[in-house]
């Protein structure tokens, strides 16, 4: 039985090779009320932030927001980006043959170097994608919240991580870039329906081994299920 305020016996057994997935998957950051998720199946891979945009009309309380909430939800996504793009450089390779160096990292062996990202096991299921960050907000207003923190417009003009803003009246989408927000064009008017999940699963062509092209084959299209 777990002692409070003591590890779990989990938490020491460092030969164990499926640790905790954490957020393994993740691809999509929500700022904005909660009416514009409610009903959709995420599957944990969105970061969720409740905002009014209302209470905030020129955008300040937004700014506070989104500086650390880019900060550490970026960091999380490009960990894994990186960590599944090229594991043996990026991440940590397998978890198998690694060592604890002084609580400090890990590397392979007892003399090998410190390996700079994640092991194999936390991003075997991670389609790497950069994040895209939502926030309900008129456009010119979120362009010139994140212009005023150089640290926080860097990670959008340089495309580390996505920005689109939901406009609260229209609820149409505009996409950041280059400097700017452009209207969002989708390429399908329609979303496709079904009353079979279970068919919809089993239709889906399966992976045929864990290379990057191979696993993304198992993503499923955009369905709304409906109810016979």
């Amino acid at each position: 039985r777990p002692v409070p305020g003591r590890p779990t016996p989990q938490k020491r057994r460092f030969f164990q090779p499926r640790p905790e997935l954490g957020h393994c998957t993740n691809a999509l950051c929500v700022v904005g009320n909660r009416s514009l998720t409610k009903g959709l199946f995420l599957d944990r891979r969105a970061f969720m932030n409740s905002y009014d945009y209302r209470t905030d009309p020129e955008g300040k309380i937004l700014l506070n927001v989104m500086k650390p909430l880019i900060a550490v939800c970026g960091g999380i996504n490009l960990e894994y980006y990186f960590s599944k793009v090229d594991n043996y450089k990026l991440g940590a390779g397998s978890k198998l043959p690694h060592n604890v160096m002084g609580l400090i990292g890990v590397a392979n062996s007892s003399d090998g170097d410190l390996r700079p990202g994640l092991p194999l096991q936390m991003i075997e299921m991670h389609d790497p994608v950069r994040l895209l960050t939502m926030v309900e907000h008129y456009p010119e207003v979120i362009l010139k919240k994140i212009k005023e923190a150089p640290e926080l417009y860097e990670w959008f003009i340089n495309d580390w991580v996505h920005l689109v803003a939901i406009h609260p009246e229209t609820k149409e989408f505009h996409y950041f870039k280059d400097g700017e927000f452009t209207l969002y064009q989708p390429l399908n008017k329609k979303i496709a329906k079904t009353n079979d999940v279970i068919k919809l699963i089993e239709s889906t062509k399966k992976a045929g081994s864990n290379y990057i092209l191979e696993t993304s084959i198992e993503n499923l299209p955009v369905h709304i299920i409906t109810k016979e």
